[in-house]
């Protein structure tokens, strides 16, 4: 009983690292509020919780703003690229669905079916790539289509971690809202970077 509510005791350990995801919850948000700073966020979001998942982080919040000030030019324009071509790709489906008929309808939404899906790959994998390893912009974005590819079973498992809880987030937003305000963000993020550092190491 002792050992369990000690310093350094599991219970202690516990309530620190919920502590730290708190408190990186709450720094993602407040940094993703101007919105075109969102990709520097999740960068640094994911090279703490990348630290965390291999027990390397330091101190929390110096952490955090060292990632985003080191990150913020290249994750911005990664970020804004996401943004437009994710915008014309739910611009292009309503209109599709709302006028497409025929057999050039079928061809048009597996071609954008195809484009979303390699948007959705380089969202999964661009931004832990560039918390990970310095690179250029073009490097990092064909590297991270080339991960999602080649560990597809492992892209999927990531996929499902991140859509999941939004999902269930959707249908019970007396739940959701709450965990995502307090630690939904950086808990995925968290869960996400054992994968990555998984994948990372065979690398």
């Amino acid at each position: 009983m002792g050992n369990l509510f000690s310093y350094e005791g599991p219970l202690i350990s516990f309530l620190e690292r919920l502590a730290d995801l708190l408190i990186l919850n709450i720094l993602f948000l407040i940094c993703c509020i101007p919105v075109f700073t969102a990709g520097a966020a999740i960068t640094a979001l994911s090279s703490i919780t990348q630290k965390m998942a291999g027990k390397e982080e330091g101190y929390i919040i110096r952490g955090y703003f060292k990632a985003f000030k080191e990150n913020f030019l290249q994750a911005t324009v990664i970020w804004l690229l996401l943004l437009f071509f994710g915008l014309v790709f739910v611009t292009d489906s309503v209109i599709l669905l709302k006028y497409g008929a025929g057999g050039m309808f079928i061809v048009a939404w597996c071609l954008l079916s195809l484009a979303g899906l390699v948007w959705l790959f380089e969202f999964v994998y661009v931004f832990p790539l560039l918390a990970k390893y310095d690179n250029s912009t073009k490097n990092t974005l064909k590297n991270a289509l080339l991960l999602a590819i080649r560990f597809l079973p492992w892209t999927a498992v990531l996929i499902m971690l991140m859509v999941l809880p939004f999902i269930a987030g959707f249908f019970y937003p007396v739940i959701g809202i709450p965990f995502y305000l307090f630690m939904g963000f950086s808990l995925i993020s968290l869960a996400s970077s054992y994968v990555f550092r998984k994948l990372f190491e065979r690398l």
